[in-house]
């Protein structure tokens, strides 16, 4: 892996990577080294490329466990809510994460009460 002046790892790309950890077995882990040494690149682009390549998308499965009602404006920030947080480059476990996923399920708390006690 190319390395900067600085001896820090070159971008390949212009998307940010992140560091992050998986647990995997030892067998997984060894084959994955063999697959990317074979193809001359690293675990990392070779987890990147078969991504990419397969166009494996997920879903966000729903972060905000609100109750579902029969206000469609909760349900539509509620939507909206689950939007924001899954752009947020934050992990799910991450203190900032949680502070906004509260804030945001107060805010739609409010905005339920204050619709049903103006009705």
């Amino acid at each position: 892996m190319k390395r900067d002046i600085q001896g820090k790892f070159t971008f390949k790309n212009d998307d940010y990577r992140e560091v992050r950890t998986l647990r995997l077995t030892d067998a997984t882990w060894k084959a994955l080294g063999i697959a990317a040494e074979c193809l001359g690149i690293t675990k990392a682009d070779l987890l990147e490329n078969f991504v990419r390549e397969n166009n494996l998308t997920f879903t966000v499965a729903p972060v905000l466990k609100q109750p579902s009602s029969n206000n469609p404006q909760v349900e539509q920030l509620t939507v909206l809510a689950e939007q924001v947080l899954a752009e947020l480059k934050l992990g799910k476990q991450a203190t900032g994460y949680k502070s906004a996923q509260k804030a945001l399920k107060r805010l739609i708390e409010l905005v339920s009460t204050s619709t049903t006690a103006s009705k």
